[in-house]
Parts: structure tokens; sequence; C-alpha cells
């Protein structure tokens, strides 16, 4: 199995990204994720629980560094002082930015399209930067998803619906995972693209991860989706046909078309353009006319674009 999903597997069960894990958390890996620099040492437990009588009690321990042990008196025995190694009470903290880096040359992102702000949410969603499709000046964005059931709804779909994704891409995930997620983008085991080899070593498979790509562009001659946005062609399911919107009014209806499979969000003009950032001052300014077989007023002050769940 890839060092990099074991890693990615280990910060999905984790509370935090920036708690503090005992050895156990770190499973049978723990020795390559020191020497990676995935992981690094904190601290020691000062004081632990141990056995006594029914029940457990609470024991101040004594760190011994250069014998590699930490000892305590027994509460059941005073005159009994027990001994055990210091991996027992060892605190290691993560170091996602440093797995991200060497995620990201194993992936083989080029350079000028690294992310320059990779944590999209906190703990959450990191963006790594846009991969080139093989052939192609269009690029995707690649992502990493960690516990995306904790994280505030909101603050996901602001991430993935950023007027900035030209396209959708794909969202690593430690697990089988095959979901559409917000923008078009979609959710895939970060193990069919990343296996060890025969030497142990782990191997991005570049061609299984450009047919991915390639399945957010629909074939020649393959009948239009009912509705969809793909950069600045619109498909609602009342038009004929797709249309081509401008830059300014495409980045509005990114913001405002939420998460596939469920009712758009009614938002107000100034939720919107506070992410979409147009020259426009009101959806009437920036669609005029057509503005109602767009966008729909579904109360004062809020609207919604007209497509289906």
């Amino acid at each position: 199995m890839s060092i990099h999903w074991e890693f990615l597997a280990t910060l999905e069960r984790a509370p935090k990204v920036d708690s503090r894990v005992m050895a156990p958390a770190l499973g049978q890996c723990r020795a390559e994720f020191l020497r990676r620099g995935w992981v690094t040492f904190s601290d020691y437990l000062s004081h632990i629980m141990v056995p006594f009588l029914d029940s457990d009690q609470e024991v101040e321990v004594e760190i011994d560094d250069d014998a590699g042990v930490f000892r305590y008196r027994s509460p059941q025995q005073r005159g009994r002082i027990v001994e055990k190694p210091l991996a027992d009470i060892t605190l290691h903290a993560f170091q996602v930015e440093v797995w991200l880096n060497e995620l990201v040359t194993l992936i083989g992102i080029e350079p000028r399209k690294l992310s320059t702000r990779r944590a999209r949410v906190a703990g959450h969603l990191w963006h790594l930067g846009d991969m080139r499709i093989i052939g192609t000046h269009d690029f995707a964005p690649v992502f990493v998803g960690r516990q995306l059931g904790q994280a505030s709804v909101s603050d996901i779909t602001v991430a993935l619906c950023d007027p900035h994704w030209e396209r959708g891409g794909i969202v690593l995930r430690h697990h089988l995972d095959t979901a559409v997620l917000q923008r078009e983008h979609v959710a895939r085991w970060i193990g069919d693209f990343i296996q060890a080899d025969e030497s142990g070593l782990d191997v991005f498979d570049a061609k299984a991860f450009d047919r991915v790509l390639r399945g957010f562009m629909t074939p020649s001659g393959m009948p239009e989706p009912e509705q969809s946005l793909h950069k600045n062609l619109l498909k609602l399911p009342h038009f004929e046909s797709a249309r081509e919107l401008s830059p300014e009014r495409a980045k509005i209806i990114k913001v405002m078309w939420g998460i596939d499979g469920k009712v758009p969000p009614g938002m107000s003009w100034v939720e919107v353009n506070r992410q979409a950032n147009t020259g426009y001052q009101s959806f009437d300014d920036a669609f005029g006319d057509d503005r109602k077989n767009i966008v729909e007023k579904i109360s004062r002050g809020k609207y919604r674009v007209i497509r289906n769940p």
C-alpha cells in the first residue's frame, strides 16, 4: 500500500491536523513518517493513568532521555519503581505541509501552476495546484480532502465554487469515493493513482489521473446534459442549447450554482458579488432582460439559479 495513502488515512483518523498524537495512532508506519519528516517529536506526557485497585490513578512520570525510558512510582506498591520506554508516552505533531510538498512532487504539477494558497478550508481541504491535461493547454485543480463530512458545508461550498476554477478538478481522499462535489469536482481514492511498486516506492499513474480529468469534457457528438456549467458555457433545463456567458457573468453563476443534486442556494447580490467581484451593481444590471431566464427571485433580496436539484 502507498505510504502517501497511509499518511492521509492517519490524518483522517486524527481529531484535528494540529492534534498531538501518541505512537499507536501512527500505526506501523510511524518510523517511516518520522524519517520523512511528516510527523515530528513534540513532547512527552507528564502524567499517565495506571491501574490502582479496581480503577485507575494518575501518576507523574520522570523522563530519562539518556536511557530512553520513563519511570513512575507504583501507586499499589509505593516502594516499586516502574520503568518503560519513552516511546509509550511520546507525543507527535503532524507536518502536513511537508507531506503536501512531497505529494506535489510525486504528482508532477508544474512549478508555475503550484498553489499559492494551499489551505482552502483549514484542516479539511487543500489546493495543491493545477494539473495539465496531457496534450492540451487546459488545467484542472487538484485538491486533498480530509474529514469533509465534518467541515462546514458553507466553507466547502465557497472553496470549491470559487470562480477561479475554470473547470472541475479532483479531490484526493483516503477511501474509495466517486462523489460528485460542488462545481463538477469529483472525489477519488488516492490509491487509484498512487501505489507502491515492487521496490516499495510510491509511483504516480499519470495516465489514470488524466483519464479522470478528461471525464469532465463532453466527447464530440454526445448530447448536451440537461444542465451544466463548464467554463463560460451555461446549460439550464429550459435552454435548447448551452449559451456562452461573458467571463464576469460566468463568475456570478459559478458562485450561485451550489451543490449538484441539491436545490441551488438563495443568495443576495452582496453575497454573490463579494466572491465574484464583478463591476455590476445588481443581478438585473448583470443579465439585463435575460435575468428572469437565468436567475429567479425567491424572496426579498434573495435569488437563485433556475436549475433542477
